[in-house]
């Protein structure tokens, strides 16, 4: 093992160590509370969305960001400053962990206290109406849990008395702006009493739930501050699924392979197809990758446009069936990408079926993949039926592109398609017959076969 090596592993393992021992300490004070003036920019100890932010020594939770506080806290009492504007709704999640969390939804003029709790309806624990929260001013909002029993008071007044007989276990907080609305908070305080052994579970600091988006929606789950954040960013809230990607990842190189045979082979275009053809595989796996990305994530689907913007068209693209296949290979990577397999799989069935039937009607007409200059000097130059005349009997198609003739040399360009390379011998060799000074030149000749 080399000395670069050691000194690598070595220093890994001391920031590991460093960090176990920076962490555990800052947990273990986690659950014994806290104080928050909201002073520093950096929020530290909290998890928040990339939207929210300290100004004038608040907190700003924009709308439809959330900002989380890591902890395990079970009997405590929270109280905080709130002001808000625009509508919709400020959601306030706390013993949230995985197994579900207390929702305190606080609109103008009501507050409301619910239970929520994974494969199972959020439960309504009370109602109640105030005038307090009708109002752009600052106003206090404190809640008290010990074991079961809980009140949440406004402005020091107490507006819901609610027991859960099957309270939850301890958990972290979370705070989250719903609607248009933005939430501000500032001076926050947390003083965790001692917990008892109670019925509910003890959830370690580190796992969350994720605060519901309306308040008759399931709670999804959550294992992580990942999850949360994940989830949080993305308001449709799909769930990364490697199942799906891989499938659908190989769905995308068989179909964009069938595609590029078709084209191959059926195709009308004059460039070399087997050249082009290669491209689809990779535009269809790029569209299905950028499609199962941005597809968890408002955010991310703002950029679709641009992300498929590389694709210009600038150069290469010399004929409309090429602009055709190409956008159908995009079509295939939407498709999948969006976990739309029957579709496309049915959409590429009928596309080549289609193609084969044009195809099989128009079977008497070939495709021009070569260029072909014949020259001919001398008294004994050949002439332009001569030379017609030889490969109407070699090629599937011939067209004339030029024709010059002086006194003394002839010069003549088409561009025709051999089925085999055999043909292409043939006529080669039949043209050498009409005269011995006659120059061939054959171009772009990779499409043949």
């Amino acid at each position: 093992m080399s000395r670069n090596t050691i000194l690598w592993i070595a220093t890994l393992f001391i920031g590991l160590a460093a960090a176990v021992l920076l962490v555990a300490p800052a947990a273990a004070q986690g659950d014994q509370g806290f104080n928050e003036t909201f002073d520093d920019a950096q929020l530290p100890g909290w998890e928040h969305a990339p939207e929210v932010i300290v100004t004038e020594g608040a907190l700003r939770i924009g709308p439809a960001q959330f900002a989380a506080r890591l902890g395990a806290w079970q009997d405590f009492t929270l109280a905080f400053e709130l002001r808000y504007s625009g509508e919709g709704e400020t959601h306030v999640n706390y013993r949230a962990t995985d197994q579900g969390s207390y929702l305190l939804l606080l609109r103008p003029g009501e507050v409301t206290l619910l239970k929520t709790a994974q494969q199972s309806e959020p439960q309504e624990m009370g109602r109640a109406a105030t005038d307090a929260l009708n109002t752009s001013d600052w106003v206090t909002v404190q809640i008290a849990m010990s074991g079961g029993d809980q009140t949440i008071s406004v402005n020091d007044v107490a507006l819901i008395n609610a027991t859960d007989p099957n309270p939850l276990g301890r958990g972290g907080l979370v705070f989250h702006s719903v609607g248009q609305r933005t939430t501000e908070l500032d001076d926050m305080s947390l003083q965790a009493q001692p917990a008892e052994a109670g019925p509910g579970p003890a959830e370690p600091a580190g796992t969350l739930a994720i605060p519901t988006a309306a308040p008759t929606a399931q709670a999804p789950t959550a294992g992580s501050w990942q999850d949360i954040l994940r989830s949080l960013s993305a308001s449709q809230g799909s769930a990364f699924e490697a199942d799906v990607f891989v499938v659908n990842l190989l769905l995308a190189v068989f179909t964009s392979f069938i595609l590029s045979r078709v084209y191959i082979y059926w195709g009308g275009s004059l460039s070399n197809r087997r050249k082009f053809a290669a491209n689809f595989m990779l535009v269809t796996v790029t569209t299905t990758f950028i499609i199962l990305v941005v597809r968890s994530s408002v955010a991310l689907s703002l950029g679709l446009v641009g992300a498929l913007s590389i694709i210009r068209f600038r150069a290469a693209i010399k004929e409309p069936e090429e602009l055709a296949y190409l956008f159908f290979a995009i079509s295939l990577g939407i498709g999948l990408g969006d976990n739309q397999r029957v579709v496309t799989l049915v959409a590429l069935a009928v596309v080549v079926i289609i193609i084969g039937l044009a195809r099989l009607l128009r079977q008497t007409q070939a495709d021009v993949n070569l260029h072909l200059t014949i020259t001919s000097r001398g008294p004994e130059k050949a002439t332009l039926q001569q030379v017609m005349d030889v490969l109407a009997h070699h090629t599937d198609k011939l067209r004339l592109l030029r024709y010059d003739e002086t006194s003394d040399a002839l010069e003549i360009s088409f561009v025709v398609e051999f089925r085999h390379i055999s043909n292409l011998s043939q006529a080669r060799s039949a043209l050498q017959e009409l005269s011995p000074a006659l120059q061939i030149s054959f171009l772009d000749n990779k499409g043949i076969w």
